[in-house]
């Protein structure tokens, strides 16, 4: 279980056969297809296949619109709705036959009109919202503004300001009308009439009082009839809206074609832009890619089934070409990478750190939830998403590792005595026994974490002192294969030396090993200090700073030691776990009590507290135990940031291929 091994080759074929090929490579999904540089000598694709890349562009992008309109009018598909499930070539043969720009032509006009009106019932709606304080305004609209000796003004003041105004306007003259149309807690609306004499006078006192004049419709008649017309707008463009809605939900029955040939296009535009990265001759196009070391001649034997006019050539990789990285390990391990790719690939000269996680995780995240009873659960759900559910393959690791989790979680929540929170006097006494310190506990548990959380947290510090101890072997490992192997002694072999002399000392402290054995726990820690000491700062000339920077480097134990330390965590979040379950029951219990619907509250309460234990702590067990391998353990032997091999295929994002 390692990185799979890439070889850079060359294919080579004659240009009438260039659609077969590519067909042929698609559906092998093998070949990890990259540019070839201007500098080769070959000359770039062709215009006319650009223009077909455009064109294949844009019809995806119009049918990608069509599908997004359209699923807003669709009825909601159930739970447990299967994915529309074709052959490639049923697909292909779809995406031929069906008229989709018809479709594509009908949703943008509706999409148009839909909009259209929208945009006119949003203007009608503020028009409304603006004109109807002043619905009470018995002068018609055309008689506002000036006569010859008169001149009306409509507006609105402050209504915490209008009883001053009116009171100092009205000083003014008695040549003055004033008509409140509406009032509210912070404007009152109203029309002023007056001499022209006045004019001056008068809108200074309103200026003063921050008078706000009032931009009224320019048309003829009374506001209110101008806003029983908006209303009768507002009617209509709600039917057009809902006619055009209702043409919509019509064209949602080819919602499947549709997604159908979305995918179908997809590939071809796939396709089309792989082919930006080919070279042409005369007679010829070129192809350079990776691809794994034993698919090369089962892709040969493809080839040749359609033409013997093609030529695969081993490349040499340039000096700083770097392959793209491809994870590749048994159908045991392969759900974990579904943990491992979440932080990101290795560097194509690194471990695949999937391997050596899958075993820690999985225990880590059964720690964490410890719960027999959740892990029952969890194992059976997985199982039956995986039988009735056809889902995309990283979906399956995801789903599969779940169900890993669910396992695990049961053997070491049997250990753990943990069965949805329950405790031994809850159960029968057949399901318990009594322990040689008296204490009572379900059969085959072994240690109970509520009255004896020391050993389950010696247990936890335990797995992360061999967890971090693993990463340190592991970078020196890869250095000594990958580097100078000196260096690689010198670096890091005087820790691994240094950490598992520790860990030795620990063991005959604990009386675990022979105490008698103590001394060599001392020595070696001693040796392994003096290595470091002497070995850290090699590489300064002067003896002083030598020997500064090998005492300074000692430091890095309290790096290790607080690493180990971090994986107290999962003693934290295993009572999270039991103690949220037990709270859960006695709530259950309380609500027993109450007459008529005690029963149903218990049911309810029961039922409901436990799934919501089992959700937020299995994705807390998952989150946990994973950051536990990206910050603890990763970081001491993977750099990370590999380039993913990404082979041209066919890839679906709304149907699932039947094989």
């Amino acid at each position: 279980m390692a990185l799979a091994k890439l070889k850079k080759i060359q294919l080579i074929a004659s240009t009438p056969n260039k659609e077969k090929i590519l067909e042929i490579l698609q559906n092998q999904g093998v070949l990890d297809i990259t540019e070839i540089k201007e500098e080769s000598g070959i000359k770039p694709d062709t215009y006319r296949e650009i223009n077909k890349l455009q064109k294949t562009e844009l019809n995806h992008a119009n049918v990608g619109f069509a599908i997004n309109l359209l699923s807003k009018y669709s009825k909601k598909k159930g739970l447990f709705a299967q994915p529309i499930t074709l052959t490639i070539k049923e697909v292909e043969e779809k995406t031929k036959e069906f008229d989709y720009s018809k479709i594509v032509d009908e949703c943008l006009e509706l999409e148009e009109e839909l909009t259209k009106a929208q945009n006119n019932l949003s203007t009608l709606k503020n028009e409304k919202t603006l004109y109807s304080p002043w619905k009470n305004l018995s002068i018609k609209l055309e008689e506002l503004g000036r006569t010859k000796t008169t001149n009306t003004v409509v507006g609105t003041l402050k209504t915490n300001a209008f009883g001053p105004a009116i009171e100092k306007i009205h000083k003014t003259s008695s040549l003055i009308s004033s008509d409140i149309i509406n009032s509210d807690e912070v404007n009152t609306y109203i029309v002023f009439t007056f001499s022209k004499e006045l004019e001056n006078e008068i809108r200074q006192i309103l200026s003063e009082y921050k008078f706000q004049e009032a931009d009224l419709p320019k048309t003829k008649g009374l506001i209110k009839d101008y806003l029983k017309k908006i209303d009768e707008k507002i009617a209509e463009n709600k039917e057009k809206n809902k006619k055009t809605e209702s043409e919509l939900k019509k064209l949602t029955k080819h919602l499947d074609n549709l997604k159908i040939v979305y995918d179908g296009l997809g590939w071809r535009k796939e396709k089309l832009e792989t082919g930006k990265k080919f070279g042409n001759t005369n007679y010829n196009f070129v192809i350079n890619g990776w691809i794994s070391h034993e698919n090369i001649e089962p892709l040969k034997e493809e080839l040749e089934k359609e033409t013997k006019e093609f030529e695969i050539t081993e490349l040499t990789p340039e000096e700083d070409e770097k392959p793209p990285v491809v994870i590749k390990n048994n159908k045991f391990l392969a759900p974990f990478e579904a943990v491992s790719k979440i932080y990101g690939l290795p560097k194509h000269d690194e471990l695949d750190p999937t391997p050596f996680l899958a075993s820690f995780f999985i225990v880590f995240f059964a720690l964490c939830l410890t719960d027999a009873g959740y892990g029952i659960i969890m194992f059976v759900l997985m199982a039956l998403i995986l039988k009735y559910f056809k889902l995309a393959e990283s979906v399956k690791k995801l789903v599969k590792l779940l169900m890993y989790g669910g396992i695990v979680t049961f053997v070491i929540g049997a250990l753990f005595g943990g069965w949805f929170g329950l405790t031994p006097d809850q159960v029968p006494e057949f399901l318990t026994y009594t322990a040689e310190n008296g204490e009572k506990m379900f059969i085959f548990q072994k240690i109970n974490a509520i009255s004896n959380p020391i050993t389950v947290l010696i247990l936890a510090l335990t797995l992360g002192y061999i967890q971090v101890l693993l990463g340190v072997v592991m970078k020196f490992v890869h250095e000594f294969k990958t580097k100078d192997r000196l260096n690689a002694v010198l670096d890091t072999g005087t820790w691994v030396f240094m950490i598992s002399g520790i860990g030795f000392y620990i063991l005959t402290a604990t009386g675990i090993l022979p105490e008698s054995l103590g001394a060599v726990g001392k020595w070696w820690m001693i040796l392994a200090a003096a290595a470091l000491v002497i070995t850290q700062g090699r590489g300064k000339k002067n003896i002083i700073v030598k020997i500064f920077l090998g005492i300074i480097s000692l430091y890095g134990l309290v790096g290790y030691m607080s690493d180990v330390l971090s994986y107290s965590r999962l003693l934290a979040l295993g009572l999270a776990t039991t103690i949220i379950g037990l709270a859960v029951n006695i709530v259950t219990d309380l609500v027993g009590g109450l007459p008529y619907i005690g029963w149903l509250l218990m049911a309810l309460v029961f039922i409901g507290g436990h799934i919501f234990n089992l959700a937020i702590n299995a994705l807390g067990s998952f989150i946990h135990s994973g950051r536990l391998q990206f910050v603890e353990f990763f970081t001491k032997f993977m750099e990370g940031g590999g380039a993913e091999f990404r082979p041209l295929s066919k890839k679906s994002k709304y149907i699932y291929i039947k094989q």
